[in-house]
């Protein structure tokens, strides 16, 4: 409000009628993107993107009668002569000792050999990237509501493998299954196996993840859970490696020592201009 230059104004406690046009409005928008989400089908979109362009094409059809109206407000507004608000703003935070940053209400996981270093945080609407040595190390969603956590596994797969034993109470133990299949492998592992070799299981697994490509192993996954058969992390090694590349024979060309004699003859002029 300050940056704009505008002065708010509160309702008195326990009246809400007093604010009666906004809440209304904001009512009557809810309502019509209910109607047309039900006209449509379904409530799966692409990606966020195309849900912003469902809602404005929402909103351009409601305020398309509302134009006479925008014309006389327009008309009276004084013009804008600040800057736009930020699209972006800088925070300096401490990692902490569990490789995590705490950005507004939510925390963030990093990579390990940011622990106890300070990283510039470049905070967008939907985004939020870590800088670091002048390179972005880290870029990924940003968190809404509060006390959030995004924590990635390959972050912290390599400190659990060194105490494996903290799996099992990890407190952010959620955040380790990329997908609903390797929930999956989790509790096979975990019914099928002791807590130690189950838990050894499936880090060695994410491991995998995390050092080649997480669509493989999870492919592989689906493969056995399918298959009813007995399965350890040795198992899915064995098939996410990729197969040894053949390297083709090449016949070394002859050399001809006279060829590059004639190079160091060359006399070459060199125009700067």
């Amino acid at each position: 409000m300050a940056h704009f230059g505008v002065e708010p104004r509160t309702i008195h406690l326990d009246s809400p009628d007093e604010n009666g046009d906004i809440e209304a409005a904001n009512g009557a928008f809810k309502k019509s993107v209910e109607q047309h989400l039900l006209l449509r089908g379904s409530r799966d979109f692409e990606s966020l993107e195309a849900y912003e362009v469902f809602l404005w094409q929402i909103m351009e059809k409601r305020n398309a009668l509302r134009q006479e109206r925008l014309v006389e407000e327009l008309a009276v507004m004084r013009p804008l002569t600040v800057e736009p608000w930020p699209a972006m703003r800088e925070l300096r935070p401490k990692v902490n000792r569990a490789g995590i940053i705490r950005v507004g209400n939510n925390g963030y996981s990093v990579p390990s050999g940011l622990k106890g270093k300070q990283v510039i945080v470049r905070v967008y609407e939907w985004q939020v990237e870590v800088w670091y040595a002048g390179k972005c190390v880290e870029s990924m969603p940003r968190l809404t509501g509060v006390r959030k956590y995004r924590i990635n596994y390959r972050h912290v797969i390599d400190t659990l493998l060194r105490k494996p034993g903290g799996f099992r109470n990890y407190r952010y133990r959620e955040e380790m299954f990329p997908g609903s299949v390797f929930r999956q492998a989790w509790e096979y592992l975990n019914r099928h196996y002791a807590p130690r070799n189950a838990d050894m299981a499936f880090l060695r697994i994410l491991k995998l993840a995390a050092s080649g490509l997480e669509s493989d192993v999870e492919a592989v996954l689906a493969e056995l859970l399918a298959a009813k058969t007995t399965w350890n992390d040795q198992t899915v090694a064995e098939r996410v490696q990729p197969s040894q590349v053949q390297i083709p024979d090449l016949e070394a060309p002859p050399i001809n020592l006279q060829e590059y004699d004639q190079l160091l003859n060359l006399e070459v002029c060199y125009d700067y201009a």
